[in-house]
């Protein structure tokens, strides 16, 4: 029941201080995301500019059903490529059209289970997931608009064109209040863009790149 934002925020804090630097700059997909919002809404945040990638202190619920409906699958595959087949088929959205693309993104959240392979995560994860009722969900959107909202330091929204996560709706009210993030959408992806594509890994550095002198 540790799996969820605060444990993460507090792993992330101890890991920014070993790491003995002033600042950071935070690029966060998904969960990433909200860890990276939760970071940046604290008094003296370390985060330096911030880019939240498709997703928002208001979560689309089917969404969450539908990444809820596979997150800790007790899932086996009799080889790298069976993996492949599989994740790129359940993780469409992504947007990534060439087999290269999707076996870089695979491959390394693999390992060995015997002859088999598996998901290197832990699938207890999925535990407190799907354990959210809409009173804690209501609750929990209520804590991260509060964080967002203390945000100061820039930021970025992405948004998938396609996202059933990230509406329109909450992306332009991101625009509107704390920190007044600058949007881009990427054209033809759902949840989430992988950043793995040149326009996409563009955006990321122009706005990262933005705030440096000379």
């Amino acid at each position: 029941m540790h799996y969820g934002i605060p444990q993460y925020v507090a792993d992330m804090v101890v890991l920014i201080a070993r790491l003995n630097v002033g600042a950071v700059d935070w690029v966060g997909t998904s969960m990433g995301g909200l860890i990276g919002i939760a970071l940046a809404g604290q008094l003296n945040s370390p985060i330096r500019r911030l880019v939240i990638n498709d997703v928002g202190p208001r979560l689309d619920a089917a969404a969450v059903s539908r990444i809820g409906s596979y997150v800790g699958a007790p899932l086996t595959f009799t080889s790298v490529d069976q993996a492949v087949d599989y994740i790129s088929m359940v993780a469409a959205p992504f947007g990534l059209t060439r087999r290269q693309d999707w076996r870089e993104l695979v491959e390394p959240g693999l390992k060995r289970q015997g002859a088999n392979w598996i998901l290197h995560y832990d699938p207890q994860i999925a535990v407190p997931f799907k354990a959210v009722s809409p009173e804690k969900a209501a609750a929990d959107e209520a804590i991260l608009w509060s964080l967002y909202d203390n945000i100061r330091c820039p930021t970025l929204v992405l948004r998938g064109e396609n996202s059933d996560l990230l509406s329109r709706s909450t992306a332009a009210e991101m625009q509107g209040r704390g920190p007044r993030a600058e949007l881009a959408e990427i054209a033809g992806v759902g949840h989430a863009p992988t950043l793995m594509l040149p326009h996409e890994m563009a955006l990321v550095r122009d706005f990262l790149l933005s705030g440096e002198a000379g």
